[in-house]
């Protein structure tokens, strides 16, 4: 009788993949907690896999290099982050249904109204971001401030921001701003500047830093009176 050794059994291609599939996914996240502490520069192979608790052969074996590291982490973080976005500008046009579309455009009382829930709104949002999404507000931060990207990346975060000023400029446009994109791009940018002094601010974050602020601007971009206060 002759003894026969059974080889050890191989994980099924679709576990294999399946493992694959993870340890890029932890390369990823890695990347972004890197990002959020050290900012693009000090994003490096090394640090990336000593975050990621993978071998260093990883993280160039799933990437051509560094830059299309960064560049599919940035598609990683957009894919997250959309749905947070697309959330609240859903949000704030589902409030925008319930008026008339010509008392939007010229009943005063519902445009203060209007201009008092969007403040509150997006303050509570701004909040809620930098207490529970710590990580992901500081990568958008890092990668819309930085202005030396490698081309492939800087097209990726300016398309990413451009569809940020669309969402807003629809919003913008049924209030009958003139200039939507303009508006649109003001009121990230003010968004973008408050969120960058909560993250370097401990809660709580005051009234007069987020509804003020945000009042103030949506005042001038919906052309209300300069006296009308904020009451939220």
């Amino acid at each position: 009788m002759t003894d026969t050794l059974t080889p050890p059994a191989r994980p099924a291609g679709r576990k294999l993949q399946r493992r694959g599939e993870e340890s890029r996914r932890k390369i990823l996240d890695a990347t972004l907690v890197l990002i959020a502490k050290r900012g693009l520069h000090g994003v490096t192979h090394r640090a990336i896999a000593a975050e990621a608790e993978v071998p260093l052969s990883l993280t160039t074996y799933f990437f051509s290099g560094l830059s299309d590291l960064i560049a599919q982490t940035f598609d990683h973080f957009v894919a997250v982050a959309a749905n947070d976005n697309m959330e609240i500008l859903h949000r704030l046009a589902m409030f925008l249904d319930g008026f008339p579309a010509e008392d939007l455009l010229q009943n005063p009382a519902i445009r203060l109204q209007v201009r008092n829930v969007v403040a509150s709104q997006l303050a509570n949002f701004i909040r809620e971001q930098a207490s529970v999404n710590s990580v992901g507000l500081a990568v958008e931060l890092n990668f819309l401030s930085l202005y030396r990207l490698e081309a492939p990346i800087r097209a990726k975060v300016m398309a990413y921001r451009g569809s940020l000023v669309a969402g807003i400029a629809e919003l913008a446009r049924r209030m009958g701003s003139s200039q939507p994109e303009t508006d649109a791009s003001l009121v990230l940018a003010v968004i973008h500047r408050l969120q960058f002094e909560c993250m370097n601010l401990p809660p709580p974050w005051p009234e007069t830093l987020l509804e003020a602020e945000i009042g103030r601007m949506l005042t001038l971009v919906l052309r209300l009176p300069d006296a009308a206060p904020l009451h939220v």
